[in-house]
């Protein structure tokens, strides 16, 4: 039996039941594809993407996020977020998050991950020297997810590692104005989507994850525009020069509210 996650978000806004969307997928077991019935299409456009993406040095992108919550009275609502995003494998990125909730910008220099929270002018500082050690310790220590986390790991949506059943191409389709493959697939816990630019560059533009243990099947999707794949990188890129006034804190959550709670020595 695989021993499959779907990462939950530890927040929910005042009066909404937590039920939300999670952003990424986990998989212990290395046989989860072997069972899987994916469509030889669907597995090629998927494997041509994460091989793609691995292979690239740096890479810089926008992104809308949105995530649904649903209410006590079952009322679902999609909260929206913004950002942009550079990232310089195997070790730096710099992300920023802005949205109804935390409002959060992440930092991995190549040896240390800097958590700045920007309402409340206070940063958190914690060892890790890859991108994929600096997703998990947001995500296990902090109870946060990074924007599009599954695309920057080191092996992008690896089927092997992923919640997934069944998938198929749906056909092609335009996004932004540009021809991409339609990919959709099945997981024990998830259903998930993608949208790859057709060519040579065979760039996720698009995914929605929706929730199959949830009631209401709340969704998390992300939009990503504006590729970069020479983005222009300087030594102050992934350098974080803590604001005037900003606080150093020990530790760092999420409360349910979706506000960073931090302490200080």
């Amino acid at each position: 039996m695989k021993n499959t996650l779907i990462r939950k978000p530890r927040w929910a806004a005042p009066g909404i039941s937590v039920a939300a969307l999670l952003i990424g997928f986990v998989a212990t077991d290395s046989s989860a594809s072997d069972q899987a019935m994916i469509d030889p299409d669907a597995d090629k456009v998927l494997s041509e993407m994460s091989a793609y993406m691995s292979g690239l040095s740096s890479f810089a992108a926008d992104f809308d996020a949105s995530t649904d919550i649903i209410t006590f009275d079952g009322q679902k609502v999609k909260l929206a977020a913004s950002g942009n995003l550079i990232v310089s494998r195997p070790g730096k990125f710099r992300i920023k998050r802005l949205g109804s909730l935390a409002e959060m910008e992440f930092v991995l220099d190549g040896e240390t991950l800097t958590l700045y929270g920007m309402r409340i002018n206070a940063f958190l500082e914690l060892p890790a020297a890859s991108i994929d050690e600096a997703i998990a310790k947001i995500r296990d220590d902090i109870g946060f997810e990074v924007p599009g986390a599954d695309i920057l790991s080191a092996d992008p949506l690896n089927l092997d590692v992923t919640d997934v059943v069944s998938g198929v191409h749906v056909g092609m389709t335009t996004v932004g104005g540009e021809p991409v493959h339609h990919l959709a697939f099945r997981g024990d816990q998830v259903d998930w989507q993608i949208w790859i630019k057709d060519g040579e560059e065979p760039l996720p533009v698009k995914y929605v994850i929706t929730s199959k243990l949830t009631a209401g099947a709340p969704e998390y999707a992300l939009q990503i525009t504006n590729w970069n794949i020479t983005p222009q990188i300087d030594d102050a890129t992934f350098a974080f020069v803590p604001p005037s006034g900003a606080q150093s804190l020990t530790s760092m959550t999420i409360d349910a509210a979706g506000n960073i709670v931090g302490s200080s020595e």
